[in-house]
Parts: C-alpha cells; structure tokens; sequence
C-alpha cells in the first residue's frame, strides 16, 4: 500500500493505472500480444514521462567518454569468465584498450526466480582493475534461463521471459553502477543464434526476415530492459546486438524503444575488412540495401545509422562488440594464417574508427573453446597479432582521425591522423576481394607546414 501511494503520488493517478496496464502486459507474452504493441508501449512510456527526476541519481554512471582519440574506440573481448587465467589482465592494460566486453550467465545470478546474487568475486575484482585503469566494460545481459524460468505447456518460451529478464537486466545495471566503473549494457549475444530462435522454439527465418517470431520476442526483452534499465538511470547506455548487419532492420522494423542507444554489430567476413560479407544485391537481405555497390565495411555502417535515424529519429551508436578471424588453412570457412591475421587486425581498427563506430571489440584475448581467434593461445604463446595490436595502440592511441587521403594507386588506402604537433599516415594495399602481401605502414610527419590531401 505505501509503494501505491508512492507511485500515485509520484507518477498521477492517470499515469499509475497506465503503468499497471502496461506491466501486466509486459509480465504475460501472450496478454501483451492481444492487448497491445510495442510501439504502443514506446510511445506511452514516452509520453507519461514516467522518470523525470531519472537523471538526478546519486553516484552517477561514469560518462560514455566521446570519440576524442584512436584508442577511445580500442576494446578486447576477454575469457576470463571462460576460464581465460586471471593473469591475462596485465595483457589487457598493455594493450592499451578502453573498453573489455565481459559476460556471467543469467542463471548464475538467478537461479531462483525472484531471488538475485551478489556478484561473484572473481567478477568484483576484475571489475575493481577496469575501473582503476579506466577500462570501460560492454557487459553482455544473456542467456537462456531455464532454472529460474522452466518452460511450461502453458509458457513454452518461459526461458526467455521477457519481463523476467528485463528485471534481471536491471539488478546487473544497478551492480555494474555501484561498482563505479564505466559499462554500457549489451542485450544477448546474436540472438538469431539463441537457442529460443531454433525451430523447435520460436522459430522464424535465420536472416530475421517475416515472419520470424523469435524476432519479435527479442524485440520484446529489449523493451523490457530498457523501460527497466532507464528507470534506475537514464544515462546508462543499452544497446540491442546480432551480428549481421540486415537483422538490426527488421528489428527496427518491429518497433525498438526510442530510449535506445546504440546498436552492436559482428561483421565477420571471409577475406579482408574492407569487404562486407553481403553485396548490394544480396536476395536475403531484400528489401533492403544494406550496403554500397562497393560493397564497403563503410557503407554497412552509414546504411545501419541512416536505418535507424529513419525509424527511430535519432543516430544510433554503432559498437562492434566482436570482429575477427580464425588461424587455419581452410579459406572457404575464413581461416587464415598468423601473419593475414596480423595485418587484418589494424586495418581493421582503422576502418572502425574512420566509420566513427563507438568502439570495435577485437575477438578475442585467447583461444579459450572458441577456436583460434586469440590473441594468445591456449598454450600462452602470443601470436604475431598480439604484436600488431601493441604497435598499432601505441602508434595511433594519442591520436585523432582527420581524414582518408587521396592515393594515385586505386589500391592504395592512406588515412591521416593527428598526434600532438605531428601527423601520421597509416597506409596499406588492398583491392577488392584480393589481398596484397602487405602489413599497415605508419609514416610519422612532423613538418608543421603538412596539409593532408583528403578525399
């Protein structure tokens, strides 16, 4: 009775009794879907202005710093919750990183429904690490809870609630903030690789295309999170995630909250970064262009951006919360060998931050049980990516973009940077799906009368 009067004093009668409607929906999949929509919901939300007084929190988040140099956008995806050895953070601050993407399980937290954990230590220490060598953390809200949430005849998807997870979304956002370290919040990992998307499921196109009901259930526990999340503050930063870059438009499609604030990508490609895995003309991503002619990594960002300006009516972050290459001698499955994969990995770092995406989660720290992606082995040696990585952060990191350069070879790409009273020019060869035996070059200038020739 108190929290009523609460509310209704807080809120207005009117808006108390619309927020109970609109909780009763959220609580229930099948109520929500004959009662009302999630567009509905975004624009009550929006309208009731349910928290306004959200922003005057006490310890406030830690701010999203802007994108004033190189290394702002420089982030490593770490296994320790893997069994990556704790050792391994004194690699992460070598590496001159600014954000770690991080992950526990939802049923480690809540195994009971209702009933929420401390954070295990493990977790609290390394959380205490990032925040005194200000590392930012990309906390991944996942997975699949059938402990606390067993499926039913009557809630066959009860998994996945989306209710019960934008609850548990928001303790992990309180525990994240009382910690004191910088965080964004990332709602699952590729859904559209989820258990709850299977067939025997949900179910739906693997693309996300209609009609695909494990699309509009996601959608559904973004919502959740994000009405939840935003109450306890709205300057805490929450983005959706898949990793091909078409599904991000069919879940706009089905109405993602205006509260947004950003979305991850994983572009992984068969070949060099500066080719997208899907062409302009690609048939499963139609009716939608998702990319240039060009087929450019650049073209992939500015068509999500423009996407989502359109549907939502602002510019939504793009983060890169994954992106890399296995080490292996079978081309048509993206394998290549140690040196390819060293010289992938700062173009594209470059080709992130020139997209002026927020930041680009290189996949991963060690190989762990995810196949060689590491930087490191599981035996500890450090491949000769670890090396490009170490050059490129301490080459770049004090930096700011300026511009692409014009280049007489077509091949030729040259990005110019300013360092302080210096200019550096990283440049490498490359030309469309081929690849030229050549790592980045970093030439440093420091005539004061240099002026960059850009594009």
């Amino acid at each position: 009775m108190i929290l009523k009067r609460f509310l209704k004093s807080y809120i207005g009668k009117w808006k108390f009794f619309l927020l109970i409607i609109c909780m009763f929906c959220f609580s229930n999949a099948n109520a929500f879907d004959l009662v009302i929509n999630m567009q509905t919901i975004n624009l009550l939300t929006e309208k009731m202005n349910l928290f306004p007084n959200s922003t005057k929190v006490k310890n406030s988040i830690k701010p999203i710093p802007k994108q004033e140099f190189f290394d702002d956008g420089l982030c490593l995806a770490v296994k320790f919750n893997q069994g990556e050895p704790i050792e391994d953070l004194e690699m992460v601050r070598k590496l001159g990183v600014k954000w770690v993407r991080e992950e526990i399980a939802w049923s480690s937290i809540e195994s009971k429904r209702g009933i929420y954990k401390p954070l295990p230590d493990h977790l609290k220490a390394r959380l205490e690490f990032y925040k005194k060598n200000d590392i930012g953390v990309i906390f991944i809200m996942a997975y699949e809870n059938g402990l606390a949430y067993p499926n039913s005849k009557a809630q066959p998807f009860n998994f996945v609630n989306p209710s019960a997870f934008g609850r548990y979304t928001a303790y992990m956002a309180k525990q994240l903030k009382l910690s004191g370290v910088r965080f964004v919040v990332e709602l699952w990992n590729e859904p559209h690789n989820s258990i709850f998307a299977k067939k025997e499921y949900l179910g739906g196109n693997w693309q996300g295309a209609p009609s695909s009901p494990w699309v509009n259930h996601y959608v559904k526990m973004v919502n959740q999170a994000v009405l939840r999340v935003k109450a306890i503050d709205r300057n805490i930063h929450v983005i959706t995630n898949d990793d091909m870059w078409i599904i991000h438009y069919h879940f706009l499609d089905i109405g993602l909250p205006k509260a947004l604030d950003g979305f991850a990508v994983h572009p992984y490609v068969k070949g060099p970064p500066e080719i997208a895995a899907v062409a302009h003309d690609t048939d499963w991503t139609r009716p939608y262009q998702v990319v240039d002619e060009d087929q450019s990594f650049e073209s992939a960002v500015r068509r999500l951006k423009a996407q989502g300006e359109l549907k939502m009516g602002k510019t939504q972050a793009i983060w890169i919360t994954e992106w890399g290459w296995p080490v292996g001698e079978n081309l048509e499955a993206g394998q290549v060998d140690e040196s390819t994969l060293a010289m992938y990995l700062p173009r594209a770092y470059i080709l992130a931050a020139t997209a002026k995406t927020k930041a680009l989660c290189w996949f991963s720290s060690q190989d762990v049980d995810d196949g060689p992606y590491g930087l490191k082995t599981n035996e500890g040696r450090y491949r000769p990516a670890y090396d490009a990585f170490i050059t490129m952060s301490q080459t770049l990191g004090k930096s700011t973009f300026v511009c692409e350069l014009k280049e007489e070879e077509i091949s030729r790409r040259s990005f110019a940077f300013k360092k302080e009273h210096n200019w550096i020019i990283a440049s490498w060869l490359t030309e469309g799906n081929s690849f030229y035996d050549e790592a980045v070059t970093y030439k440093n200038i420091s005539d004061a009368t240099y002026k960059p020739d850009c594009k």
